[in-house]
C-alpha cells in the first residue's frame, strides 16, 4: 500500500508525464486510431480528462458526505459526446492537470485518518479515499503505457 505522500505525488505528476508523451505530435498523429473503434491519442487524453473530473467529484463527495453513493459513468459515451478528435489537445490536457491539482489540494489538506472515509460505487462496492486514489493512479498509469505504445505506433504509421 502506497503512503499518502506517494499517492499525492503520483496524482500530481501523471498529467505532466502524459503531456510530455504527446508534445510535438501533429494533429494527424494525435487523431490517428490504431484500429476501428480504438481510441486515438486525443481520445485517450480526453478520457483521462473525463476520468479526473469524475474522480474529483467522487473525492469531494467522500470528503464532505458520509459514505455517499459515487457516480459511475460510460467512458466511451463521454469520449464520443465530448468529440475529443476535434478538441484542442492543450485545453484537454489543461483541464486534466487542473482537475488533478484540485484533487492534490484536497488530499494534501486531509488528515491521515480521513483517507479512510468511504463511498459506495455501484460496480466496485465500498471503497476508501485511499483505495479510490490508488485505483485512479493505477488506471492513469495504464493509460500512460497506452499513450507510449500509441505514440510508437504513430511514429511507424
Amino acid at each position: 500500500m502506497a503512503h499518502n505522500v506517494e499517492i499525492i505525488e503520483r496524482v500530481k505528476a501523471l498529467p505532466t508525464q502524459i503531456a510530455a508523451e504527446v508534445e510535438g505530435l501533429s494533429e494527424d498523429e494525435l487523431r490517428w486510431r490504431p484500429a476501428e473503434g480504438a481510441w486515438s491519442l486525443k481520445e485517450v487524453c480526453g478520457h483521462l480528462r473525463d476520468d479526473s473530473e469524475v474522480w474529483r467529484r467522487r473525492l469531494y463527495m467522500m470528503i464532505t458526505q458520509t459514505d455517499p453513493v459515487l457516480p459511475a459513468y460510460d467512458q466511451d459515451a463521454l469520449v464520443r459526446e465530448h468529440a475529443y478528435q476535434d478538441a484542442d489537445i492543450a485545453a484537454v490536457l489543461g483541464d486534466f492537470k487542473r482537475f488533478r491539482l484540485d484533487m492534490v489540494e484536497h488530499l494534501t489538506a486531509l488528515a491521515r485518518d480521513n483517507w479512510e472515509r468511504t463511498g459506495q460505487h455501484p460496480d466496485w462496492g465500498r471503497l476508501t479515499i485511499r483505495q479510490g486514489m490508488e485505483m485512479m493512479v493505477r488506471h492513469t498509469e495504464g493509460h500512460l503505457e497506452q499513450v507510449r505504445e500509441l505514440r510508437a505506433k504513430v511514429a511507424g504509421a
